[in-house]
């Protein structure tokens, strides 16, 4: 059974249902280029905005390349005012110059409030716990779930980033694949999405980062939602099957033939004899993990995309299984394992094409859920995006991975 929206706080809700009747959002795309952060965290804050947008690293590029997920974020917490609240849920927490910002938010007056997972306390974790002390209550704090925090088994596995004010832009969220590591920066690549003045989203993770701090088991801690473009879910999942597994929901929903002009990939011939030449739906999968038995109903999906004429492409991390390679190969999917040292850390799938009835669709499925039985029971977020922008940003890193990874 899945919820449409957490049992946030009535303000929660009040804000979320009045944003998402409004007429439309105005929505910045395409996130700035990050630069990097090698000056001091600030004691007052920037004015450093963010926009709606993708941000990747590149751990075949250079310094600043590969930093560019963690000098996104840094410049964020610089930029978030006295008053204003920091939220992270973060499974590894690792990086100097971040723990410093955070600290210095906290001492000018910003609520910093950091959630990580207990299987390894790391240095700057200790450090940040130190400082801000575990209590909950308190306007900052630094708390270790032992578990998946609205789970019974599992992990908190998430890396997203609430921000309610960075310079001038409200209601920030940055949702990704990035754990904020060293490991992460300089082997594997990862994605950050960041969407601003988006009150309803906003409310949606900030109540769901609640759940978060309360550390309790759940009945049914699974919600499926739809906020504006955003179809944010929030896992575990417990007891599911590819019945009601959202992974494969969207894999299904995908129809290889009669992608609209502009959309998906021409085809080079007239097989339908219109005159015109086809098009079919273009995929792109990027899986740090993917095995287990539900790696393998997925991976029988996929061939089955591939099989049915959809122009799909998959890039595997070092999770991936032998049954899942072995069902690839043997279909003739075109994969791509990376590298010897540098593999994939996305939870990604895009898709250019018709889905779901519509021939111009354009959707990306990213965050911190792999395709695995041990995601089904962790506090995981996989967040489907509605963008002709974020699927074009997506695509040419994707193609960069492809190619240089």
């Amino acid at each position: 059974m899945t919820t449409t929206l957490l049992s946030v706080t009535r303000r929660s809700i009040v804000v979320a249902i009045v944003a998402g009747l409004a007429m439309a959002l105005l929505l910045t795309t395409g996130g700035r280029s990050a630069q990097p952060d090698t000056v001091p965290a600030a004691r007052k804050a920037s004015s450093w905005t963010p926009s709606t947008g993708a941000v990747f690293n590149r751990p075949v590029g250079t310094r600043a390349e590969q930093r560019a997920i963690f000098a996104h974020v840094n410049r964020a917490i610089d930029a978030t005012p006295r008053g204003a609240t920091i939220r992270f849920a973060v499974f590894s927490f690792a990086d100097k110059p971040t723990a410093s910002r955070l600290i210095d938010a906290h001492k000018r007056g910003v609520k910093v409030q950091l959630i990580f997972n207990g299987h390894k306390a790391y240095k700057q974790e200790k450090r940040l716990r130190k400082v801000l002390g575990t209590n909950r209550n308190k306007r900052s704090f630094a708390y270790f779930c032992d578990r998946s925090c609205r789970g019974g088994k599992g992990q908190m596995h998430q890396k997203t980033f609430l921000f309610s004010k960075v310079g001038s832009a409200e209601h920030v969220v940055m949702v990704g694949s990035n754990n904020m590591t060293r490991n992460n920066v300089i082997n594997q690549w990862s994605d950050i999405y960041t969407v601003v003045d988006d009150p309803a989203l906003y409310w949606t993770y900030d109540g769901m980062f609640e759940q978060l701090r309360a550390d309790r088991p759940l009945a049914r801690p699974f919600i499926n939602s739809s906020v504006n473009e955003y179809g944010p879910a929030f896992f575990p999942h417990p007891g599911s099957s590819q019945f009601d597994d959202p992974v494969h929901d969207a894999l299904s929903s995908i129809e290889c033939l009669g992608a609209a002009e502009g959309f998906g990939t021409e085809t080079g011939s007239d097989v339908d004899g219109d005159g015109t030449l086809d098009r079919v739906t273009k995929v792109r999968i990027a899986q740090h993990a993917w095995n287990g038995m539900r790696g393998r109903y997925l991976v029988h999906k996929v061939a089955d995309l591939h099989r049915s004429g959809c122009d799909v492409k998959v890039m595997l991390g070092v999770g991936a299984g032998r049954v899942i390679k072995t069902v690839l190969s043997n279909q003739g999917v075109p994969t791509n394992f990376g590298s010897t040292n540098k593999k994939t850390h996305q939870k990604l799938m895009f898709v250019s094409g018709a889905v779901g009835g519509d021939p111009a669709s354009t959707r990306v499925w990213t965050g911190s859920h792999n395709w695995s039985d041990k995601a089904l029971k962790r506090d995981d977020v996989l967040m489907r995006i509605d963008s002709a922008e974020a699927v074009a940003q997506y695509d040419a890193n994707f193609e960069d991975m492809w190619t240089n990874g």
